[in-house]
């Protein structure tokens, strides 16, 4: 099992202390840093990778996750091979339709046939040494990542049935493209804390993206009226910010549902269920204040239970 994170760079923090905090990360065990790419909320992803490739020798570095319309994919990879020039092949290209960087000035994301069309080019230009990973919660979007990508970073609620119904399509798209199950990587991205209030903001996120789903999983419908609501009150410019006002939307029961929270033992136990049902790695976001000692606990406390 291997144990990432996802980590956007505040307006407010400098790329100095950016890069200590990364050299931190990679001291203290993190396998790959995902930076968030979403321009009016957080500083420039490209910028935030070349530092951190400047301040670590080991670590991975991915784009977590960029886009095909703000940045042209002629763009993306020339920016992406230069990170992996720089870090030495530790550069990750994670795709996604797009989200906050899309909806916030007023887009809309990329459809699926879209999606895989960058997908095309990417494999065309971009060194093979660079993985490809997509991130996906629907169904389509979970078989083309099989079809087509190195791995899938899996977004949505740390539910069992969703989880269990999410890498039962990336399987499909790998059995329609014939490839193994083995050389793929399957990363769930879930957010974790013994406070709930340390996972609303990030649960408001997950709650307005279950808006686009025609079906909810049955761990979720009795919260389909919340989950409504909580799109509605939704500010771009706050995305992941654990400040934002539209958190106080989603409650303590549903905030409790999206992510994994409690005790440490009953953290643990729930990532047991979440990775014995197909899950290879796990992302957890860190947000807000002190993240280098909140990953300190959580692997201290948590994560060392599944890695015995």
């Amino acid at each position: 099992m291997r144990f990432d994170v996802s980590v956007g760079i505040s307006p407010r923090q400098s790329f100095d202390s950016w890069g200590k905090f990364i050299a931190t990360l990679e001291a203290e065990g993190v396998g790959r840093v995902w930076v968030i790419d979403s321009q009016l909320a957080m500083k420039d992803v490209y910028a935030g990778l070349l530092v951190a490739a400047l301040n670590t020798t080991r670590v991975g570095l991915g784009t977590g996750v960029t886009n095909a319309v703000t940045r042209h994919p002629t763009v993306t990879a020339n920016a992406i091979a230069a990170i992996a020039e720089i870090s030495h092949g530790r550069a990750i290209l994670g795709l996604g339709a797009g989200d906050s960087a899309l909806y916030g000035i007023g887009l809309k994301p990329q459809k699926v046939a879209e999606v895989e069309e960058a997908i095309g080019f990417f494999r065309s230009h971009v060194d093979r040494t660079v993985p490809i990973y997509l991130a996906v919660s629907q169904q389509r979007m979970c078989e083309l990542a099989g079809r087509l990508t190195d791995g899938a970073i899996v977004m949505g609620p740390a539910q069992p049935d969703m989880v269990r119904q999410q890498v039962g399509w990336i399987e499909a798209g790998l059995n329609m493209a014939g490839r193994g199950r083995a050389d793929f990587d399957v990363a769930l991205m879930a957010t974790m804390s013994t406070q709930v209030d340390d996972v609303r903001s990030w649960a408001s996120t997950q709650a307005r993206l279950l808006t686009h789903f025609k079906e909810l999983p049955e761990s979720l419908v009795r919260f389909r009226d919340e989950i409504s609501r909580s799109a509605d009150s939704y500010d771009y410019t706050e995305h992941l910010s654990t400040r934002a006002e539209h958190s106080s939307a989603v409650s303590d029961d549903l905030a409790r549902v999206l992510a994994v929270v409690g005790t440490p033992d009953e953290c643990a136990a729930r990532l047991r269920g979440l990775t014995s049902i197909g899950v290879d790695s796990l992302i957890l976001p860190l947000a807000g204040r002190n993240r280098a000692e909140r990953w300190r606990r959580i692997r201290a406390e948590i994560l060392s239970q599944i890695m015995v």
